[in-house]
């Protein structure tokens, strides 16, 4: 697990992508084209709770009820073991922008209260302290005396998705993704009050991927194999050692399948009707849009178990160990010349894998990417920003920027963590003008940050002048980061 150590966190590549965006808002600022302010979305899944505690300097597994009392502890450690992440966002509070908190699949315990409360409060101490070692003003002080109040006002978070006034809607992406998806995400708790409902991403995380210790979770390659390809990997990191994969992985997935079914809740109409009226009063978006959106959710994995066994390879593995008993039953009871008649069992598992065949994660992904369209659609936006996929993407189709993030997290192609599956960091910047609402010029997209600068990539493209309203002059852009990490 060398990618968990210190040296492999982009904490340091952040912090200097945060510092040279403040840069670029002070030189806008300078230049006398209105004061330039950003609204930085970190887009889910900064935080990850699915991953074993640290303590005592090693890695201990867990499966700890989602809830305050242990969330709180686990955020506090993290960004205990962060300060050069939260001092970089520290100082864009302090410089008078807008830091915003979505929650992921990863990180859906920032719907808590607890937690946001926590997180709020390192931000702007980081905030405060980056105000003191500033030149003092009077204008400093007038802030020292209201410091806490209103700093924190520029501290926002979001448990589904984040609205801009200029039509930017920007979301984690996860409940378009059956297996990371939840009923409601403004409210995802289960039976038990302000205990979040586990999903299938989350105890696949903490009872099976996280125990293997060859496999990086942060690069679906290296745990998504096929038959021959856990074979391969077992004899190579496996075979020769005392430690078994075939046991983690029945262990796990049969605790995925049995927790799953254990604390399924069903769909309440009350609880939907409450989730979508938080979602509306939280982000200011029409409640007939926040239900229009909501429609698009894809089913929990909780509803659709035979999707969970294919996923977990458990019917395989099933009609396998059935196949082999069907097969020794049939050469103990019948003669030998009807022996042959035997590999009927196992070609029925040959027949059942070609009948029902294995969804590709890529087929989840492009419905994802599909979702950001209708989500558009549902908002009238403008712009539709999406993470979860690790896949960063940047287009502009008819006037209308559809993104994804990307991941800036430890993906390394190798257990060595010597080749990185993404040599630049990527992240999308959309600029518009202050003040005029949904009319405002949009503008930018993807880019990436590689060498201590900012390079556009070029499957981005400007709006069509024909969709465009008026003309355009120079951009004084408030600006939206949205950035993955």
């Amino acid at each position: 697990m060398r990618y968990r150590q210190a040296p492999y966190s982009p904490d340091s590549e952040v912090a200097a992508m945060l510092d040279a965006l403040r840069d670029e808002m002070k030189q806008g600022t300078a230049r006398g084209a209105g004061r330039h302010e950003l609204t930085l979305v970190l887009n889910g899944d900064v935080f990850d709770f699915d991953a074993p505690r640290v303590i005592d300097q090693k890695s201990v597994f867990h499966d700890l009820p989602r809830s305050a009392e242990h969330a709180v502890p686990a955020m506090r450690a993290i960004l205990a073991d962060h300060p050069v992440f939260v001092e970089a966002l520290g100082r864009v509070v302090a410089d008078g922008h807008t830091v915003v908190f979505i929650s992921g699949n990863h990180d859906v315990q920032l719907t808590l209260p607890e937690v946001r409360d926590l997180v709020r409060a390192r931000v702007v101490d980081a905030a405060l302290a980056a105000l003191a070692d500033a030149p003092r003003t009077d204008s400093a002080a007038r802030v020292d005396a209201q410091a806490r109040a209103a700093l924190g006002a520029r501290v926002v978070f979001r448990a589904w998705f984040h609205k801009t006034p200029d039509g930017i809607i920007v979301e984690h992406g996860n409940q378009y993704d059956a297996y990371c998806s939840y009923r409601y995400p403004m409210v995802p708790f289960g039976r038990k009050p302000g205990e979040i409902q586990p999903t299938m991403g989350s105890l696949v995380c903490r009872l099976l991927v996280s125990r293997m210790g060859y496999f990086n979770p942060h690069v679906d390659s290296s745990f998504m194999l096929s038959a021959f390809g856990y074979l391969a990997h077992w004899a190579r990191y496996y075979m020769f050692s005392r430690r078994t994969l075939a046991g983690a992985w029945a262990l796990g997935a049969l605790r995925t399948v049995v927790e799953l079914v254990r604390r399924r809740e069903p769909e309440r109409r009350a609880r939907l009707r409450q989730c979508l009226a938080a979602a509306a009063r939280e982000t200011g978006a029409p409640l007939r849009a926040v239900a229009r959106h909501a429609r698009l959710f894809a089913r929990p994995a909780e509803d659709r178990l035979g999707l969970v066994a294919r996923e977990l390879w458990l019917d395989r593995a099933a009609l396998g160990l059935l196949a082999v008993a069907v097969a020794l039953v049939w050469l103990l009871l019948v003669p030998a010349w009807l022996a042959p008649a035997a590999l009927v069992a196992p070609a029925g598992l040959v027949v059942y894998e070609r009948l029902v065949p294995k969804l590709p994660l890529d087929a989840t992904w492009q419905r994802v990417s599909r979702a950001a369209r209708q989500v558009a659609r549902a908002h009238r936006a403008r712009a539709v920003v999406f993470g979860h996929t690790h896949t960063p993407e940047g287009t502009w189709e008819g006037g209308l920027f559809f993104g994804n993030t990307g991941s800036w997290s430890a993906a390394f192609e190798d257990i060595a963590c010597t080749k990185p599956v993404f040599a630049a960091r990527p992240l999308v910047w959309l600029r518009s003008e202050p003040g005029s609402g949904s009319s405002a010029r949009l503008a930018g997209g993807l880019v990436t940050w590689k060498n201590g600068r900012f390079e556009t990539l070029p499957v981005n493209a400007p709006p069509p002048a024909e969709q465009l309203r008026e003309p355009h002059p120079p951009l004084r852009s408030p600006a939206t980061a949205a950035l993955r990490t």
